[in-house]
């Protein structure tokens, strides 16, 4: 080995310039301290275990999430921390050190019933929708709601067949009366990048229907589902 590769192999592990070897250093160092940081948490990201650094913003609902080096984040990614769910709406493309982001508080499950009449329930932010135009003009305002929520949710394979006219069931679980509601105007390149984020529904106020399961807080369930009835011929439930 000559004079050159000997030096080069002797530098390499604490890299190969100044500067990589400050970028080391410093996600050494974070490493090492981090763990006594009143910000540092362990949570799940999508059901895995990962530490964390959490840190405050000016709006109660809203946290800065931060990777440790070399770890990474989902955007999208559900986080379990704090006997609550939070979705990572946002994050920031600068991650040569290591990646941060926003996670938002969600409020509300979701339900529905996919194309294969299976229940999906998936935790999701809703938020008044009063400030986004539709682009509809109600026919017959006696017959439908004027009230208009922005649901925001992670993208996945269950989230992407969402489209127009699908109908929702969005009200506090305890309400005997559940509102309905419709997508008018699914927004799926609201927040994504790289194929990873998060989608943004805008949704109007529509009547109930007797397909609607209340007690399930399942929009079109019965006109989504087979129903068991008994076969006198073949003496059989199908």
């Amino acid at each position: 080995m000559g004079s050159w590769e000997n030096y080069a192999s002797r530098i390499e592990p604490n890299g190969s310039t100044q500067r990589e070897y400050i970028k080391k250093l410093t996600a050494e160092r974070i490493n090492r301290k981090i763990k006594n940081s009143l910000s540092y948490k362990e949570v799940l990201i999508n059901d895995k275990p990962q530490n964390v650094a959490i840190i405050n913003k000016s709006k109660l609902y809203e946290k800065k999430i931060c990777s440790l080096p070399n770890k990474h984040l989902i955007h999208g990614g559900l986080v379990d921390w704090c006997d609550n769910k939070w979705l990572i709406t946002q994050i920031d493309a600068h991650n040569e050190l290591y990646e941060s982001g926003i996670m938002q508080q969600c409020n509300y499950p979701l339900r529905w019933l996919n194309k294969n009449g299976d229940i999906v329930e998936k935790w999701c932010i809703v938020e008044d929708g009063t400030k986004y135009l539709i682009g509809e003009k109600a026919t017959d305002i006696m017959a439908i709601g004027d009230a208009r929520i922005a649901i925001t949710i992670g993208k996945d394979n269950d989230t992407i067949e969402l489209s127009r006219g699908k109908r929702f069931l969005v009200d506090d679980l305890d309400s005997s009366t559940p509102l309905a509601y419709q997508i008018t105007k699914p927004n799926k390149l609201y927040n994504i990048y790289d194929g990873k984020g998060v989608f943004r529904f805008i949704l109007n106020e529509v009547n109930l229907t007797d397909n609607d399961n209340i007690d399930l807080m399942i929009a079109d369930y019965y006109s989504n589902t087979t129903p068991i009835v008994f076969d006198k011929n073949k003496e059989v439930w199908i």
